[in-house]
């Protein structure tokens, strides 16, 4: 057996029965000098957060949610951009036992609308910027009471800062089932309606091997993931992936650009870096020679297939081949390109730890090698903890994507004769 296939036949899931991500930030917490979050802004502002700072305010933030009345269960909405109370107020939710609907901060005020009806949301935590444009929230959603803004009060919203001062730090985690709903992300699909994908908190644990198989995160550590809040990328570079590992996260606040984004690599001295291909495209294109980068050690990409030639100019100026991955805002990762195993530049990699991939013809029977079908992850008899819970209210998405054992990705793709995959249409995370 090769090395993929030993590593693959010794992974287990090892999921426990009960588990709250929060639960996991108080351990770490429990070295006052151990660094979770490292951030800056555009205009330069600039935070240093360790695990206690996290713990003690999403504590707080727990504490507010429950005060307000939010009971296990409840939806709240986090429409927050780059900044460190996203984190908390994700992890603060959690803690509380609240069921947490990221929102991309850009959304919409119809998008939001949508989810807050769907969700049935007991409340909202928003930057002030977005306050200013939501206006109809509590004539059109009934359900959405409270109504929580950064920075300071105004009519309509309560400054969660100033709840924050008022709460203790001190809050102990609910002790949440692993397939209890955890949080519903709102895909942008193809569907009229966004379709609402429900995930435990088994999802949280299983991005433990996101961070530690794929990312190649260690701790000490810093990890950069440029991912916007609201997306599902975020759970895998910005929270879960890392933080479950130990590792320090970087954030940044502010617009794309390729020059600042080499020079906040070479700043920080990034460690583990992840980046949509269409950013890697965009750096290639600087003058590499001006940036030396003798901290980054790994790198991924995943949101589609990235251009061996991309993949070759990053190698030839600092040593290190961009791994692809591929997953789904339903999924963690399917298929990956994993430090360690051979890889093959370009590819989606092999079927990831812990999952039966498959490829399938439309008569859902099994492709043969090099045969273009659609990417399939048996469900049954064990759903692995990485995939969804459902479709959430959509019996009949629910039914499209299951067949037999199998949940169907719509995703389509070939497996080689070395058993790598390889996508004819550009994956999607």
């Amino acid at each position: 057996m090769g090395r993929y296939e030993d590593l693959s036949a010794d992974f287990r899931w090892n999921t426990p029965a009960e588990f709250n991500f929060g639960a996991l930030i108080d351990k770490f917490a429990a070295d006052p000098a151990r660094v979770a979050l490292l951030w800056e802004d555009q205009e330069g502002n600039r935070a240093r957060l360790t695990f206690r700072d996290v713990s003690h305010q999403s504590n707080r933030i727990a504490n507010v949610l429950t005060g307000l009345g939010l009971k296990r269960g409840d939806p709240v909405m986090i429409v927050l951009p780059r900044i460190p109370l996203w984190q908390c107020s994700y992890i603060g939710a959690l803690k509380a036992g609240a069921m947490v609907i990221p929102c991309v901060s850009m959304l919409r005020e119809r998008d939001l609308i949508y989810r807050a009806n769907h969700s049935g949301a007991s409340a909202i935590i928003a930057a002030a910027e977005r306050a200013d444009m939501i206006t109809d929230l509590r004539r059109e959603c009934p359900s959405l009471c409270h109504f929580l803004i950064v920075g300071k009060a105004r009519p309509g919203w309560a400054s969660i800062h100033e709840a924050m001062n008022d709460a203790s730090t001190n809050f102990t985690p609910i002790a949440t089932r692993a397939g209890e709903p955890a949080i519903c992300y709102y895909t942008s699909g193809t569907t009229k309606e966004p379709k609402a994908v429900l995930h435990g908190h088994a999802y949280t644990f299983a991005h433990q091997f996101t961070g530690s198989i794929w990312l190649d995160l260690k701790s000490p550590g810093v990890h950069w993931t440029t991912s916007d809040t609201g997306w599902a990328k975020a759970a895998y570079g910005v929270l879960f992936g890392p933080w479950m590992n130990g590792a320090t996260v970087f954030m940044y606040n502010g617009r794309f650009e390729p020059k600042q984004e080499l020079e906040l690599l070479q700043r920080y001295k990034v460690n583990t870096f992840c980046a949509p291909p269409t950013e890697f495209r965009m750096l290639v294109k600087e003058d590499l020679t001006k940036f030396t980068l003798p901290a980054l050690r790994h790198c991924a990409a995943a949101g589609e297939p990235l251009n061996p030639e991309v993949i070759e100019v990053w190698r030839q100026h600092f040593g290190i081949t961009i791994h692809d991955g591929y997953g789904q805002t339903e999924t963690t990762l399917v298929a990956a390109n994993i430090p360690g195993v051979e890889i093959r530049p370009g590819s989606m990699g092999r079927p990831f730890f812990g999952l039966d991939v498959r490829v399938l013809d439309e008569d859902l029977k099994e492709c043969p090698t090099n045969e273009v079908g659609q990417i399939a992850v048996r469900v049954r008899p064990e759903r692995p903890p990485s995939i969804m819970l459902e479709y959430w209210k959509n019996p009949a998405e629910n039914a499209a994507v299951h067949h037999g054992d199998f949940y169907l990705t719509g995703d389509e793709a070939y497996r080689d004769g070395d058993g790598i995959y390889g996508s004819s249409a550009g994956p999607t995370t």
